[in-house]
């Protein structure tokens, strides 16, 4: 296990399984119980690997279970269940429209490595929430990305602070200015990651503004 800063209070745990490299799907996330703790439902985090990568899981320290997790030295082991979850697309053509908040963005970057390894060609479109520029996860790693791969753009916007380099947004992302971005791609699945009132928020904006909810999906985090 290994373990890695991305930002404050946000770390990446390296993980190696017993039983070899897991099977899973960009998107998806692995349960994980910690005995020791009063949390026998164990809690999820999603896993912020491509499949070609080394197992990596992205976690936000804000209760016991996630400190506690983020305290594990090289050589602990915890069990965790196979992965699961339905964050996903199951098309091959459709333009991926991702909107995270903070650590939300930990499903995105599994699917962004993986779709830009595999399917150079498939548009991307990532939004991202952050309180300061400081709080951007995978910062450099997302900036890269874009200007290694056109398909791939990131709109950063940032609540707490200003002003701003060009090419972030002051101020909360809302479901008219996605809407705006996105134009004419072509056939947009909409992906929302974050806290329960940004899921919530944004999918209730995305609807009344038209969007199917067919063509909508959530993952919530709730506190860890």
């Amino acid at each position: 296990m290994g373990t890695m800063l991305e930002a404050p209070g946000v770390t990446t745990l390296e993980l190696s399984c017993k039983e070899g490299s897991p099977s899973y799907i960009p998107g998806q996330f692995i349960t994980v119980y910690l005995p020791e703790l009063a949390t026998p439902e164990g809690k999820a985090y999603s896993i912020a690997s491509a499949p070609n990568e080394p197992l990596r899981i992205t976690i936000a320290k804000r209760g016991e279970f996630s400190q506690r997790l983020c305290s594990l030295q090289p050589g602990d082991s915890f069990r965790a269940l196979p992965a699961g979850g339905y964050f996903y697309s199951e098309s091959k053509t459709s333009t991926l429209v991702m909107l995270a908040a903070g650590i939300g963005i930990a499903p995105y970057r599994a699917i962004i490595i993986n779709t830009v390894r595999n399917d150079p060609e498939r548009r991307l479109m990532l939004f991202y929430s952050n309180r300061t520029i400081a709080d951007i996860t995978f910062h450099r790693d997302l900036d890269d990305l874009a200007k290694a791969h056109p398909n791939l753009t990131v709109h950063n916007f940032v609540t707490r602070e200003d002003p701003l380099p060009a090419g972030m947004t002051h101020g909360r992302m809302s479901a008219e200015t996605i809407i705006h971005e996105v134009g004419d791609a072509p056939d947009p699945e909409y992906f929302i990651c974050g806290s329960i009132e940004f899921v919530r928020d944004l999918w209730r904006g995305l609807k009344t503004a038209g969007v199917p909810e067919d063509r909508l999906y959530t993952e919530a985090f709730f506190g860890h």
